[in-house]
């Protein structure tokens, strides 16, 4: 085991509807029995991780680890706190406990258990380095980053509708956490519509009427375990963009069919697909906004991206 004295924990108790709370008494007999020092920074509220992580590196010694207990919005709360931190390079170890998991699913190391993960981390000498993503809002000139995606239109939708029902809290007590969002995708098919966006990449504009599905992407992941984009790496120093044009009736029964099942939605012809170390989107409507899950809330959207690498205590084989 490299040279641990304390291990910060961050957690969320709330969770995959709870389900950190069984991944958490896990982790916490091992530490006990293990006779490994360590604190507990419980979040109580929305956000409540940017706060903690921030204060957590900006006081961090060199024989201390973040770990991070929670989903992949708990995550990404942790790494904007340490981003505006007086330490932005200060590593997270992470144990997924979350209802969609996308992070470590599209590090390929969602099957591995909390105390697998754990005693991985524990005798790692040296951290990886993974792709995350920097989200500059050209109109509040404020930053953000994130593990997964944003999305704007159809998924951020979807996301609200997903946080927003009743049926979310009862399939993750079920362990179907994805069914709440297939049906909220149903739901949303009905009420989205096309809306105008412009893409610059490089020396390019790409103009849109009618984008429909418009997401930002660091893997291949969204909507806990759905293939947005099969392309994406976390490793290529890329971000990927998906722009999917309005359609109804049979073509999109199809093009979605294609996007549940084999990924072959990318070669369609109402798919737009780039991978840019950077790019911007203007839209020009209001539309609903997530980012790693989380709602943006309903506005103009007007983002610089950008591909940027942070280190991370993951076990990537």
């Amino acid at each position: 085991m490299s040279k641990i004295e304390k291990i910060e924990i961050i957690y969320n108790k709330r969770a995959g509807n709870g389900q950190s709370k069984s991944t958490w008494n896990k982790i916490q007999n091992f530490l006990k029995n293990a006779e490994i020092n360590f604190e507990v920074h419980e979040t109580k509220c929305d956000g409540d991780g940017i706060p903690i992580a921030k204060q957590l590196a900006e006081n961090i010694t060199p024989f201390t680890r973040i770990l991070v207990i929670g989903g992949d919005g708990t995550l990404n709360q942790a790494l904007n706190g340490v981003m505006i931190s007086e330490n932005p390079d200060t590593p997270l170890a992470y144990i997924p406990s979350g209802s969609g998991n996308d992070f470590s699913r599209g590090l390929k190391i969602k099957k591995q258990g909390p105390l697998e993960l754990l005693q991985k981390m524990l005798i790692m000498d040296d951290p990886v380095t993974i792709d995350v993503a920097q989200a500059d809002d050209l109109n509040t000139n404020q930053t953000k980053y994130f593990v997964n995606n944003i999305g704007m239109g159809f998924d951020a939708s979807t996301v609200y509708y997903t946080n927003h029902s009743k049926r979310k809290d009862i399939l993750n007590t079920l362990k179907m956490g994805t069914l709440a969002y297939v049906s909220s995708l149903i739901k949303v098919i009905h009420l989205q519509g096309g809306f105008p966006i412009d893409v610059e990449y490089g020396s390019k504009t790409k103009h849109f009427d009618s984008a429909y599905i418009v997401v930002a992407t660091n893997h291949p992941y969204f909507g806990g375990g759905i293939a947005i984009d099969p392309l994406a790496q976390p490793f290529d120093e890329k971000l990927d963009l998906v722009v999917v044009n309005k359609i109804t009736g049979m073509t999109f029964v199809k093009l979605f069919t294609k996007l549940l099942t084999n990924g072959s939605h990318l070669k369609d012809k109402e798919v737009w697909h780039i991978q840019e170390p950077e790019f911007t989107i203007s839209d020009h409507s209001v539309e609903q906004g997530q980012m790693d899950g989380e709602e943006l809330g309903q506005h103009e959207f007007h983002i610089h991206f950008k591909s940027i690498q942070h280190q991370f205590w993951l076990p990537i084989e």
